[in-house]
């Protein structure tokens, strides 16, 4: 067809080509509406129609594929690592950046800052703990955010060294000291802690108590023993814990790598099954007992949960009292011993659990028939550790120190064959818990050092300063127990709040050991409140046989036998020790 006399090409009984409406499209709206309106004063209305409705749905298409685009991106920023950090990052700098308060500097707020981030990134960052403290240590030595030592044996805040200052005789001298280099030997001076030595050698014991079959052995003897009654079950698992805590410092690996394959074995021959939303009196009886176990036999052995040491490291720096092995179980042995005594029976009658025992007695006959003979193996184990069992509770009187002992025990495993440097090298639980742990001890070792803990400690009593002493200790105790609800993690409240509970407490006045023993007892009893405190007590609760609710209720009623008797039996114990 000829063109019309507009000049116009391509326009007669058939429409422009999708080619040319989308040019059109692409130069934008308003071009495209110029055109319609052109083709509308045609003798052929339909174009203008047909161009118009691609218009438009191309329009659509483009804002689909938009919208599309921003969901892409917020899902992307969901899952990014990064973007869970981002709360720990920003609590971090806005501490770092506020004015400081009367008794802190600018370096303490940088401290405080990168703490409270590291707290903050242990609930919310989706890295592991030791990467968490790593950043942390990593800020700190770059930002001289340290208390460094200078060549004349003076601390200083890192980012005054080199810097003048005027003597008592009104002369001027200077600070002569690495501000990098000094930060960066104070970052890693938790490396060469005895406590950080003390709990990495006792995770390797714990491997070869594994490796051996020898935890197994106890746990199965223990239950086959005691397994002629539901509550008898029950304080077998208990006295397995019990067992096992003095050489296994980590209460998940101990609860969650030993006895809890036992339990679910127990509940298995019994013929309970885990079904999501299914409640189980059998299976929640025992979860539940295992659990607080767990937590109780934590409590009553310094190498009983890898917090336990920073308890005892704080009260040696804030009081001034040694607070070893053996003064740690003698505290705790009272009132911890008669808590594990209580614990099944009053499970049992809140829970009421009926057990066929004719199944269960034939599955734990198989398993132990399964391990067979005691083996070489287990035997020189079993030495070993009755040799490191009376080095710890005669340290006074020795004079070897408990990480020393420990030390000694790897060596002779290694020697004797029961472990091989593969199992020390490839244990990475011992490895990582070594390095979180020493990067903790240093920021604990700085939040006093840079006058952090002393500041919060003396906020803090700020509100308890008309109470008596005792009144003081109760209070704290009390308080600290249960700001367990804020944590997710029993390390992490450990290292967020016993240093400024202590501190408090000395500022009050409160009995040192008495203080300390609470605090002690409590970091691994509080661990009872929720079902995500610490990961043993998870893995249980995740089986299923109790609802969480119904876990909290539990926690609760549990947590109030723990007060209790804490603060009766517990206090006229310690009041025959002489500590208050």
């Amino acid at each position: 067809m000829s063109n019309n006399g507009s000049g116009r090409s391509g326009v007669g009984s058939s429409p422009p080509s999708e080619h040319s409406s989308l040019l059109h499209a692409d130069t934008g709206e308003r071009e495209a509406s110029e055109h319609i309106v052109e083709y509308s004063s045609l003798d052929h209305p339909q174009d203008a129609s047909s161009i118009t409705t691609r218009f438009s749905g191309l329009h659509r298409s483009n804002t689909t594929i938009s919208w599309r685009s921003w969901k892409v991106w917020i899902q992307t920023a969901k899952e990014s690592r990064f973007v869970s950090a981002l709360p720990a990052i920003v609590l971090a700098f806005t501490i770092a950046h506020l004015p400081e308060p009367v008794g802190l500097t600018p370096t303490s707020m940088r401290l405080l800052g990168v703490f409270a981030g590291v707290i903050m990134g242990l609930l919310t960052a989706d890295y592991n703990m030791s990467v968490v403290l790593a950043v942390a240590l990593l800020t700190l030595t770059m930002t001289r955010s340290f208390m460094c030592t200078t060549a004349d044996g003076r601390h200083i805040e890192c980012d005054r060294c080199n810097t003048m200052y005027k003597g008592e005789s009104g002369n001027w001298h200077e600070y002569k000291c690495d501000p990098i280099g000094g930060s960066f030997d104070v970052a890693v001076s938790g490396f060469a802690n005895k406590v950080s030595w003390l709990v990495f050698t006792a995770f390797h014991i714990g491997k070869a108590v594994e490796k051996t079959g020898f935890g197994r052995r106890i746990s199965l003897v223990l239950v086959r023993s005691m397994g002629r009654s539901t509550v008898g079950i029950g304080y077998a698992i208990c006295l397995a814990e019990l067992v096992l805590a003095p050489f296994i410092p980590s209460n998940t690996a101990r609860g969650g790598g030993i006895i809890y394959p036992i339990v679910e074995s127990v509940i298995a021959s019994l013929g309970v099954e885990s079904r999501m939303g299914e409640e189980d009196p059998v299976g929640g009886f025992f979860s539940f007992v295992a659990a607080a176990a767990n937590l109780l036999s934590s409590s009553l052995f310094v190498t009983g949960m890898a917090g336990n040491p920073i308890v005892a490291s704080k009260a040696t720096s804030i009081f001034g009292i040694e607070f070893g092995f053996s003064e740690w179980f003698l505290g705790a042995c009272v009132p911890g011993l008669l808590l594990i005594f209580l614990v099944p029976p009053v499970m049992y009658i809140i829970m009421r659990p009926k057990v066929d025992f004719g199944l269960l007695s034939v599955d734990i006959r198989q398993q132990y028939r399964a391990l067979g003979p005691v083996s070489t193996d287990e035997m020189k184990l079993c030495a070993t550790l009755l040799g490191c069992l009376i080095l710890w509770i005669g340290t006074p009187y020795f004079g070897v120190d408990s990480a020393v002992v420990a030390y000694m025990a790897i060596i002779v495993l290694v020697l004797i064959n029961i472990l091989t440097w593969d199992d020390i090298v490839k244990n990475h639980k011992a490895w990582d818990t070594f390095f979180w742990l020493a990067s903790f001890i240093v920021l604990a070792e700085q939040l006093t050092a840079l006058g952090i803990t002393e500041w919060i400690g003396n906020s803090l009593s700020r509100s308890l300063q008309h109470a008596s002493p005792m009144t003081s200790t109760l209070s704290l105790s009390l308080v600290y127990f249960l700001s367990m609800y804020l944590f997710s993690s029993i390390s992490s409240h450990v290292v967020a709040f016993v240093g400024p509970f202590f501190a408090a407490g000395h500022v009050l006045g409160c009995p040192p050991r008495l203080l300390t023993i609470l605090i002690a007892l409590f970091s691994s009893m509080s661990g009872i409140l929720t079902p995500f405190s610490t990961g043993s007590v998870a893995i249980y609760a995740a089986q299923g046989y109790i609802s969480q609710p119904r876990w909290f209720l539990y926690g609760l009623t549990m947590s109030a036998m723990m007060l209790c008797t804490a603060f009766s039996v517990g206090l006229m114990w310690w009041k025959i020790l002489g500590w208050y």
